[in-house]
């Protein structure tokens, strides 16, 4: 072998190493990733190990260890996890990451080495990257749960005179940078909707042509979905519905009628395709198994695509695709054979049949709608079924009241003209109960009335009559609801007046607050001036001295007596006195006048 070869063979440098002397391994492996064409020394020790080579020296008492602290590590994985777009593009590797965490002042050890202990950590970029653990999930039986998705494919029509050809967008079109093409065909895209049963995997296929994703062809679709056709079994609408919030989000129409048509509708979050994993494999095997085929023998239109789409999907669930074994991988079978075990007394309770095309229209485009509870907790709906006004009996359900808004809709599948109620809980939520009509005589009687003289009977309290009731009890202890009321009519007080209720006011404290003085309002009123002149009248009047016969008058009426001779003469003492002053001599003379001393004169 030439000393070129022997480069080029990597057991030769493992000899070289194992023969070098002390500090000529350097030069050694230097000239070997030249030779060889490795980037570095590390990839270079990693081509030994796998020859089986080993250094011979001792392992470092501290590997498996790093100088990174574990709050620069904890750092570092944050970092990395949150640097994924929601598409699940990474915009965030760890070298970036390393040169952040140098830059605010953390210790790092080299690229290779935070990648070492990324991964012992379960943290590594591709750890992070894996996709999330699912749950598979199972249906009960045929028609139990549809899902259903639609997306575009890249055939098209250009606008022409008849006789127009399907075109293929090829992927160069559809890049990003080149959003022209696109709106070119935004109005001629064919859009492919797919519905799949989860238990038998049979699947349902229907094009439109449009510009995106409408109300109108989704409710198109589900309906001719569930509708009966000549010459297949597949029907019925199901239990669940699974489709995608984004479908979901602009269908309020729609989900009015799958309310009314008894369907559970179920939505996964965006980005999360494993949700209905089902239905994404029926568009894979779509794509693949007839729109390839569409490439080699072009349709004029899409009603001759739907033609065409039609009979594949026939043929497909029924395994009978010349040379193709078309059974589910799941429970190896004809998808067809699976679901035709619908009719078993098993499975029969899951096939359910459409009402007319008309009736499911009509709902299609009536917004949520309300009624108001009579007294008789009660309320009326014009059924579209019945086509008449029926009464239904709320007085059973948990949180119901006379007055109460609640929100209805009919359900339009069987015969039983049920209605479904929205009643609010305490914290506002709406739980729907199904509800039968009220049976009725021929005399329009309830059937289950009581009769006069016969029986009597009342709905049931409802829970803000209970706990009135209740609350009755605890004011008036020891007493039934009769006593009771007699009590409450008799206005006896309640807990046996043992409440201290507003005697205690009068203990209370108050503090002492200094009154300011006000500025006196002086009312500019004709009326008020006249009062003000009236009271100024008055107090002249009072103030000047009576005529001496008004007061001797006047004195004889206060005194109800007669005026003495000593107080008539006391009168002509004092001279005159004012009304004011009459109280005062009144109070004097009715106590009595002092006597005068008597002068006795001495006989000589």
């Amino acid at each position: 072998m030439n000393s070129l070869a022997s480069s080029l063979d990597i057991n030769y440098w493992v000899e070289q190493l194992n023969d070098a002397g002390h500090g000529k391994k350097g030069s050694i492996l230097n000239s070997a990733c030249d030779a060889l064409g490795f980037n570095n020394k590390d990839a270079f020790y990693r081509a030994l190990k796998k020859v089986g080579w080993k250094s011979g020296k001792a392992k470092r008492s501290d590997a498996g260890k790093t100088e990174m602290s574990e709050e620069a590590i904890n750092l570092m994985v944050a970092i990395l996890n949150q640097g994924v777009r929601e598409n699940g593009k990474r915009v965030m590797d760890v070298t970036t990451a390393r040169s952040i965490l140098i830059s605010n002042g953390h210790n790092c050890v080299s690229h290779s080495q935070v990648c070492r202990v990324l991964a012992a950590r379960n943290a590594s970029v591709r750890q992070l990257d894996n996709v999330a653990p699912h749950v598979e999930m199972k249906s009960l039986g045929p028609n139990h749960v549809h899902q259903t998705d639609p997306s575009y494919c890249l055939l098209y029509y250009p606008p022409g005179k008849p006789g127009k050809r399907q075109t293929f967008m090829n992927d160069a079109d559809y890049y990003a940078n080149k959003p022209d093409n696109i709106d070119k065909i935004k109005n001629l895209r064919v859009w492919r909707y797919v519905l799949i049963d989860h238990y038998s995997g049979a699947v349902r296929l229907f094009y439109f042509e449009a510009s995106g994703e409408t109300q109108a062809n989704m409710f198109t679709f589900l309906m001719w979905c569930w509708a009966k056709h000549d010459g297949s079994s597949f029907m019925g609408a199901p239990n669940i519905l699974l489709w995608d919030k984004g479908s979901a989000n602009g269908a309020k129409a729609i989900k009015n009628v799958l309310t009314a048509l008894g369907v559970e509708q179920i939505t996964h979050e965006a980005g999360r395709p494993r949700a209905k994993g089902a239905v994404e494999v029926a568009n894979n095997i779509v794509e693949k198994q007839f729109e390839s085929r569409i490439l080699f023998e072009p349709v004029d239109s899409v009603a001759e695509l739907n033609e065409s789409a039609w009979a594949w999907q026939e043929a497909f669930n029924a395994n009978l695709v010349p040379g193709m074994n078309c059974k589910h991988y799941r429970h190896k079978q004809a998808r067809l054979d699976v679901w035709l075990k619908i009719y078993t007394p098993q499975f029969r309770h899951f096939l359910r049949e459409l009402p007319d095309d008309k009736t499911c229209r009509m709902l299609l485009t009536r917004d949520d709608e309300t009624r108001k509870v009579t007294g008789a907790l009660s309320i009326t709906y014009v059924h579209p079924v019945a086509k008449q006004k029926l009464s239904y009996d709320l007085s059973d359900l948990e949180n119901i009241r006379n007055g109460q808004t609640v929100k209805v809709s009919p359900l339009i599948i069987g015969e039983e003209w049920e209605m479904l109620i929205g009643v609010p809980d305490k914290l506002g939520d709406f739980i729907y109960h199904a509800i039968a009509p009220i049976e009725r005589d021929e005399a329009g009687f309830r059937v289950d009335a009581p009769v006069f003289g016969e029986a009597f009977d009342r709905n049931n309290d409802l829970e803000s009559q209970t706990l009135a009731k209740e609350s009755d009890r605890l004011a008036f202890p020891g007493l039934n609801d009769s006593q009771i009321k007699r009590a409450k009519k008799k206005k006896d007080a309640p807990f046996n007046g043992a409440l201290v209720t507003h005697s205690h006011l009068k203990n209370i404290e108050h503090q002492t607050h200094i009154s300011p003085k006000g500025t006196q309002i002086v009312a500019q009123s004709p009326v008020t001036k006249q009062v003000e002149n009236a009271e100024k009248m008055i107090k002249k009047n009072q103030s000047k001295s009576m005529e001496p016969l008004d007061l001797k008058i006047l004195l004889t009426e206060q005194l109800g007596r007669g005026l003495k001779p000593s107080e008539l003469d006391y009168l002509e003492t004092i001279g005159g006195v004012s009304r004011v002053d009459v109280g005062e001599l009144v109070e004097k003379l009715h106590k009595g006048l002092p006597q005068a001393p008597v002068l006795k004169i001495a006989r000589l």
